[in-house]
């Protein structure tokens, strides 16, 4: 039937995976950046490891067979140990795959025969070992598939990892890697070709987790170039305390965290036309939008009036992390 072809060849939206070629990087740009544990760096990928290691966010990858030049993540040992190394994506509500056939690819480059692709779950807790690189450096294409028994009640970790098989560690030496790009996670019991999203799709998808607003140049109406960046308007609450909002590119997943760093990267418009820099910024935030209440280190107009908030330009950069990951 019509449906049974569509299931058979997997048509369609496939890949549960968000970002899985890496064209998307709120956090910044890696070149050879050292990891920390179990930390967020591209985009809904952790970067995992229990020894010591970098990352790398490389681009150029022309892999023969594959939709696109694509971008990939690397993860190098620094110091010989005996470690695991990878990253992983954690998957939002996996309850709703108990029971189904999944079948997880991905294209690998490592000089380690010790690089593999895996997924566990936590709760009633279900491994699943896909095939390891051989080592030799070049990239090569992996996939399996297996079906979920076990009821992840609390994670399911998508992986690619150098360990020893079994979850735990192995010697990693230093600089042994793993290299991946074009990850995908799909029901079904064949591997289909990477499903490859346009950027503004995927960076859509990454800020339902993950979003941030950063001092970036501007360009004036006339051409001009701008270091100012306006974040929104406010008032003045008392003389020395300014409340704004602001609302999010794209809702999130759940009332998220807020992290503004500087504080006094923030800057307040007086009437007298002078810029305050902020010596306080508390962040009060729903799944949309979000309360400033910015605390000036000098005082402002009245209370009552209007003022702009912006970033200042100054160094370092300053930005505001909204984060609602898994």
């Amino acid at each position: 039937t019509p449906q049974e072809q569509f299931n058979l060849i997997g048509a369609g939206r496939r890949n549960i995976l968000i970002n899985g070629d890496f064209q998307v990087s709120q956090r910044g740009d890696y070149t050879s950046a050292s990891t920390m544990p179990n930390a967020y760096v591209l985009d809904r990928w952790l970067c995992d490891r229990n020894g010591t290691a970098t990352v790398q966010h490389t681009s150029g990858h022309d892999i023969p067979g594959t939709p696109a030049i694509c971008k990939a993540i690397k993860l190098v040992q620094t110091v010989t140990g005996n470690n695991y190394l990878g990253v992983r994506q954690k998957i939002e509500n996996p309850t709703q795959y108990v029971g189904r056939t999944i079948t997880y690819s991905a294209w690998v480059r490592s000089n380690t025969p010790n690089a593999r692709i895996e997924w566990y779950t936590q709760g009633t807790t279900q491994t699943a070992i896909g095939p390891a690189h051989s080592g030799s450096g070049e990239w090569e294409y992996l996939s399996f598939t297996t079906t979920m028994t076990g009821n992840p009640s609390t994670n399911w970790y998508v992986d690619a990892f150098i360990d020893n098989g079994t979850y735990t560690n192995t010697t990693i030496t230093a600089g042994e890697y793993i290299e991946v790009t074009m990850l995908q996670l799909e029901l079904g019991k064949f591997a289909t070709p990477f499903e490859h999203r346009s950027y503004g799709e995927e960076l859509a998808l990454c800020q339902r987790y993950f979003e941030v607003l950063e001092d970036l140049q501007s360009t004036d109406s006339n051409g001009a170039a701008s270091t100012e960046t306006l974040l929104g308007l406010g008032y003045v609450y008392t003389t020395t305390r300014v409340m704004g909002h602001i609302t999010w590119k794209a809702t999130k997943r759940v009332n998220p965290t807020c992290t503004v760093s500087p504080v006094t990267d923030i800057q307040c418009l007086s009437t007298a036309g002078a810029w305050i820099s902020a010596t306080g910024v508390d962040v009060r935030a729903n799944k949309n939008s979000a309360r400033f209440d910015i605390t000036t280190g000098s005082a402002m107009q009245a209370a009552g009036q209007g003022c702009e908030v912006r970033f200042n330009s100054a160094s370092p950069v300053g930005y505001i992390y909204i984060d609602a990951e898994l």
